[in-house]
């Protein structure tokens, strides 16, 4: 069984918080959880960084509009559109194996909502 730090589980209650969570398999932007997140910036990417190694949530970045090939070489990202959120926010996802924790720990309820 995972041990989760106490801003690791703040991390998560915080996912399933925002304004785009829609119980379980919910994919959440990046910036409504940000936005009302507790943890201080400088430890808040360690934090996701840690549930995402641990295979807890499922961090897509944003896209940018431009990257270098492997012969470093700028290219335009054909999968960039300006001014479309899919483009330019991040999201967040709790993978199957995050709810099983949360489960197992009795933290969240069948919805995917933490239990107060």
């Amino acid at each position: 069984m995972e041990n989760l730090t106490k801003l690791e589980l703040q991390a998560l209650e915080t996912i399933t918080q925002c304004d785009f969570y829609d119980g379980r398999d919910s994919i959440v932007w990046d910036f409504s959880v940000y936005d009302i997140c507790d943890i201080p910036t400088r430890s808040r990417s360690g934090v996701y960084g840690s549930l995402a190694k641990k295979g807890i949530i499922e961090v897509s970045e944003r896209l940018t509009k431009f990257y270098k090939d492997d012969n470093g070489v700028k290219q335009r990202n054909p999968h960039y559109c300006q001014g479309e959120p899919e483009s330019i926010y991040g999201t967040l996802k709790i993978t199957e194996q995050g709810y099983t924790l949360l489960d197992n720990l009795k933290l969240i309820d069948k919805h995917g909502e933490f239990k107060s």
